[in-house]
């Protein structure tokens, strides 16, 4: 597979860090100071599929640098990302709160790493004693196309990537 998702969970949290809030992809081994400050954990927590074209097939696609064509297959798809909000013991859950909000204006006014959002939810925030941390959690609905190309010789795929479009 070519990690079309996972690319997705990186562009997502490379625009909130645009936007001002520390955010990785989760499981991403990043250096442990995202946690002196409030931070994001960007997932995949929810996908639905539905059939995009006949048997999902969208047509041909037209390689504008070789001019070779290749055919196209895709599915709509609802995608729901989340964000653990974090938030270490002495910024409080004040500092949670704030970053959902920097997260949920940024997500509402730009969508998501290019993807049209359909809702935003925030949860409650609490603390996670073991863990001397505050956590908050957003979650955010999507409107996305998958698409794959064939590789034209044997049939089978060679990309797949998400793609969305806002209007």
């Amino acid at each position: 597979m070519s990690g079309a998702l996972n690319a997705l969970r990186e562009r997502l949290a490379d625009q909130l860090r645009q936007n001002g809030l520390s955010a990785v992809a989760a499981m991403d081994c990043a250096p442990a100071r995202r946690w002196r400050e409030a931070a994001a954990a960007v997932s995949l927590s929810g996908m639905t599929c539905a059939p995009g074209g006949f048997k999902d097939y969208l047509g041909v696609w037209k390689d504008p640098e070789t001019g070779r064509e290749r055919e196209t297959y895709g599915r709509e798809a609802e995608l729901t990302l989340t964000l653990d909000i974090f938030a270490p013991r002495d910024g409080g859950g004040d500092a949670c709160q704030r970053a959902a909000e920097t997260a949920a204006e940024a997500l509402l006014c730009q969508g998501a790493a290019g993807l049209p959002v359909l809702e935003v939810q925030a949860g409650r925030v609490e603390f996670l004693e073991k863990e001397g941390l505050y956590r908050q959690t957003v979650s955010c609905r999507c409107r996305a196309w998958l698409v794959a190309r064939t590789d034209g010789e044997a049939g089978t795929f060679a990309e797949f990537e998400v793609r969305g479009r806002i209007t």
